[in-house]
């Protein structure tokens, strides 16, 4: 048998075999006959979902908030202001906590 490649990425069709995953959305057309029941399968879906998790606006924006304080505290310990880096500490913690809770960290 001929190990057919995805034009775009260069994923062969017995890397998909080996590893359940395709390496781009482009692979989903060019091996469709070979791996839509396997896909189905394995994933409960048979198109490109991409590498983002399945999380809610909500929940980006509170990741992106997050990101944005550690940031923001690591500049303010760059430039000395220590009263700064308490309140984002504080900030964080409690961001923190609230991600961990919704399973996002």
């Amino acid at each position: 048998m001929i190990d057919k490649i995805c034009n775009e990425c260069g994923t062969r069709l017995s890397e998909f075999y080996n590893t359940g995953m395709l390496g781009c959305p482009y692979c989903y057309k060019a091996f469709e006959n070979q791996v839509m029941t396997t896909l189905y399968k394995i994933q409960g879906k048979t198109y490109h979902v991409g590498k983002t998790p399945n999380v809610s606006l909500l929940e980006k924006e509170l990741m992106a908030e997050y990101k944005r304080l550690i940031a923001e505290k690591e500049l303010a310990t760059i430039e000395g202001r220590f009263s700064d880096i308490r309140v984002l500490a504080e900030q964080i913690v409690s961001l923190t906590d609230e991600l961990k809770n919704r399973g996002l960290l």
